[in-house]
């Protein structure tokens, strides 16, 4: 499940990518540009979520559906 979630979020990365490149450098776009610019830093942030949760599993940790790591020892 977390290899098909990595892969929507990297699909999803691109198609922000794309919409900011192919938006016109004008001065009414700007703001446009900074929706884009949010959207990718949560992006970035998911990506680094997702990551730190797979290592986790790797290792054998558990984790709640609360988001709280819990110990397994």
């Amino acid at each position: 499940m977390i290899d098909r979630i990595t892969e929507l979020i990297n699909e999803l990365e691109q198609e922000i990518n794309d919409g900011y490149n192919t938006l016109p450098d004008y001065q009414t776009n700007d703001e446009g540009k900074t929706y884009i610019n949010g959207a990718q830093a949560t992006l970035y942030e998911l990506q680094k979520q997702i990551t730190e949760l797979k290592q986790g599993l790797e290792q054998g940790k558990n984790f709640s559906l609360l988001g709280e790591e819990s110990n397994n020892g």
